[in-house]
């Protein structure tokens, strides 16, 4: 029980693959501001992130290792075409944004080689968790810096990146090991 509350929590504060790893850093930044999209297009990564790592998990043994990546793509493109069908309405931005993330792909390649279903399982719901956290992290923090003056220079994309380094070194400091 331990290790399975440290896994995930490795992974949404420390792990955490759209801060540390700067995968996912895009959509950090495009929809960090848009407070009604971030919870879903966070909970969308985590459904998407938790089915492709357990279809690939599965389906490790029949895809050579050279055909991985394009595999992984593939799957995602129809895990969130079938989630676009599934909410009854159109995803528009969001189809783009989910089915390429980096999160996504980034993890579904890391758990093609893990042990158990379990370990695939948890470490999915922690990036994806982790994701959502990130979300609602620089989201706060944007709020914040509008209200502030901030010199022309940083403003827009100079202090998100700067901020997103800066939560970024904060978060190593939760090292669990």
């Amino acid at each position: 029980m331990k290790e399975t509350i440290l896994l995930i929590l490795g992974f949404v504060l420390v792990n955490n693959y759209a801060l540390t790893a700067y995968l996912g850093l895009t959509p950090l930044i495009g929809f960090a501001a848009k407070r009604d999209k971030i919870l879903v297009l966070g909970l969308s990564v985590t459904g998407v992130t938790l089915l492709l790592s357990v279809l690939l998990w599965l389906l490790r043994s029949l895809i050579p290792a050279w055909l991985q990546l394009l595999a992984a793509v593939a799957i995602t493109l129809v895990l969130v075409w079938l989630l676009q069908l599934a909410l009854g309405k159109k995803l528009g931005l969001y189809f783009p944004v989910i089915a390429l993330n980096s999160v996504v792909l980034g993890l579904a390649l890391n758990t093609i080689a893990a042990e158990g279903l379990l370990t695939v399982i948890l470490s999915a719901l922690g990036a994806g968790v982790g994701f959502l956290f990130a979300l609602f992290l620089m989201n706060g923090i944007q709020t914040r810096i509008e209200s502030e003056h901030l010199p022309r220079a940083f403003r827009g994309l100079p202090i998100q990146f700067l901020a997103a380094g800066i939560l970024a070194l904060a978060l190593t400091a939760f090292n669990f090991q």
